[in-house]
C-alpha cells in the first residue's frame, strides 16, 4: 500500500468518527418514540424487552440501550429459521405485526451507527497494519 492509500483510509476513519455521531440524537429522540411503541406491542411478561424497560427507564443512556434492545429484536425476528425466532421470542413476541415505518425509525439510525463504527475499525486496522 502506498502512503496515499493510508492517508485516504485515515481520512475515511476520521470522517466516520464524526458521521457516527449523527444518528445518536435521532436514536434517543425521534427513534425512541417508535422504539417505545414497538416495546408496547411486543413486550411479554418474561421477555427481555420488558426487563430492559423496567431497568433502564427513559433517560438518555436508557433510551439508547432500550433502542438497541428493540433493534436486536427486529433483526433477530427478520432472519429465517427457528433459531432466530426463538432468540427473538426471548426478547418479545416475534409474531406481532409491526408497521414498517416504526421499524425503519429504529433500524436505519442504528444500522448507520454500526456502519460508521465498522468503517472506523477497518480504517484503523489498515493504518496500523502498515
Amino acid at each position: 500500500m502506498t502512503d496515499e492509500s493510508i492517508v485516504i483510509a485515515a481520512y475515511i476513519g476520521f470522517a466516520s468518527l464524526f458521521l457516527g455521531l449523527i444518528p445518536l440524537p435521532i436514536i434517543v429522540t425521534i427513534g425512541f418514540r417508535y422504539a417505545a411503541l414497538i416495546e408496547d406491542r411486543v413486550a411479554t411478561d418474561s421477555g427481555g424487552i420488558e426487563a430492559a424497560r423496567m431497568f433502564w427507564q427513559g433517560r438518555m443512556i436508557g433510551r439508547f440501550f432500550r433502542s438497541s434492545n428493540v433493534f436486536a429484536y427486529l433483526v433477530l425476528r427478520s432472519f429465517p429459521g427457528s433459531f432466530f425466532k426463538q432468540r427473538a421470542s426471548l426478547l418479545g413476541d416475534p409474531n406481532v405485526p409491526l408497521p414498517r415505518l416504526w421499524q425503519a425509525w429504529v433500524l436505519i439510525p442504528v444500522l448507520f451507527l454500526y456502519l460508521m463504527v465498522g468503517s472506523v475499525l477497518i480504517a484503523s486496522a489498515i493504518t496500523k497494519m502498515l
